[in-house]
């Protein structure tokens, strides 16, 4: 698609799901839109590879399910949590929703984001830059406060403008435009660091996810998630300030926990086939400002990731998707304003608040492990909180229900 800069309508600046997932409703919606992505896929992305529902919908939604059927992955069928002192739950997902969504799966974010990433080449209303990483957002000078386009180096290392009426960041947690808009995505007590790598030859792989939440790395985890059939994304991550106060290196502390009892045997005979990588997110807390004059913000540089499991590429193309459903609306009237554009905000956030809501009972379980243990150990034995927990992992806002007086009771009398 050849086209000047002043053409766009929007410029999303990062091509993970939620930016690609942005772009491709915004020009389904009949808009131009630029996509700027620092890399070239297909390029490989630290993440945990969980595709839960809320992801694997908007996939089916965007038409792509044919082609996510073609990408190696791992079909998922249940969750299981392991509390500080070792007790285990076992959740299945629930067979209803099963029956109608289908499974979970795990895919590798280097396929995933590259099927997305080819689908929005595909698109005639979408210019898609590679090796063309974001600077700064630029600001118009008559009104310091309005973002009007980006500075970016172009893949020969050249700096270049792009201008548009609005400007999605959707560049993740070191993102320059939130930054620039003085919203970090670096939030004090809910920033997380992470480090992972993919093993083969794991012992006692299912068709689950496998949390730890350990003694000392509580409330964040160790976990092993399968990613196709002889191959397993394994990693830990804990918050900053619980690192910064052990003195511990994560990579370290990773290599220290396969060679601990607990999981030991399990790695005698995998095989470590990618260099260790680390990335850092902060997950879903408080509402903080997403949007402003000519600006919004997605995926990880909005901080949606979810609170209990860390889980971003769903929320993100979630937030992607609203926010392409909010731009529509504001680009429609012509009116890219803060106040126009806060309906972005009003529309995610009538989705997020219940969620965020439901998550502060599981957080508070997090923070102190003697009644997450004492939890875990008797929910597990409680056909009924199973269910529960079962069905919370298609309605999160479910979570508030574990606080609820009849459940303490039932936990109680188990």
């Amino acid at each position: 698609m050849q086209v000047q800069p002043t053409d766009f309508d929007v410029i999303v600046s990062g091509a993970g799901p939620a930016g690609t997932a942005c772009a491709l409703f915004l020009a389904r919606s009949g808009h131009n839109v630029l996509v700027l992505e620092k890399d070239q896929f297909p390029r490989d992305k630290v993440c945990a590879d969980n595709k839960t529902w809320k992801c694997l919908d908007i996939v089916k939604e965007l038409g792509l399910w044919a082609e996510f059927e073609r990408l190696p992955k791992r079909q998922i069928d249940g969750v299981r949590v392991t509390s500080p002192s070792g007790n285990e739950m076992y959740t299945p997902l629930h067979r209803e929703d099963v029956r109608v969504k289908g499974p979970w799966f795990n895919v590798r974010r280097y396929h995933f984001d590259f099927m997305l990433a080819k689908a929005c080449k595909k698109e005639k209303n979408i210019a898609f830059k590679e090796q063309c990483e974001v600077v700064r957002p630029l600001f118009d000078s008559k009104k310091p406060l309005q973002v009007i386009g980006v500075e970016f180096k172009n893949a020969q290392g050249r700096t270049e403008h792009a201008y548009a009426r609005v400007v999605v960041g959707a560049d993740g947690s070191t993102s320059p435009i939130a930054q620039a808009v003085g919203v970090s995505p670096r939030v004090k007590g809910r920033y997380a660091l992470n480090t992972r790598a993919y093993f083969e030859n794991v012992h006692g792989v299912h068709n689950q996810c496998e949390l730890y939440y350990l003694k000392g790395v509580c409330p964040g985890y160790f976990w092993i998630f399968p990613v196709d059939e002889k191959t397993c994304n394994v990693g830990v991550g804990m918050r900053m300030e619980d690192i910064e106060r052990q003195g511990v290196s994560l990579d370290e502390k990773l290599k220290e926990l396969l060679l601990s009892p607990a999981f030991k045997e399990r790695f005698c005979n995998a095989r470590q086939v990618t260099p260790l990588k680390q990335w850092g997110l902060s997950v879903l807390g408080q509402r903080r400002k997403c949007a402003g004059s000519g600006w919004v913000l997605v995926g990880d540089a909005g901080t949606f990731a979810m609170t209990f499991s860390g889980e971003g590429c769903g929320p993100g193309m979630r937030s992607g998707k609203i926010a392409a459903q909010s731009l529509h609306t504001a680009l429609q009237k012509k009116d890219v304003s803060e106040k126009s554009l806060r309906l972005y905000e009003e529309n995610l956030w009538r989705v997020l608040e219940p969620e965020v809501k439901g998550f502060r009972w599981l957080e508070f379980l997090l923070l102190h492990e003697g009644v997450f243990d004492w939890v875990i150990k008797k929910a597990s034995k409680n056909k009924e909180l199973i269910e529960l927990s079962s069905r919370m992992q298609n309605d999160y806002t479910l979570a508030r229900r574990l606080s609820s007086p009849a459940t303490l009771l039932k936990l109680l009398l188990t």
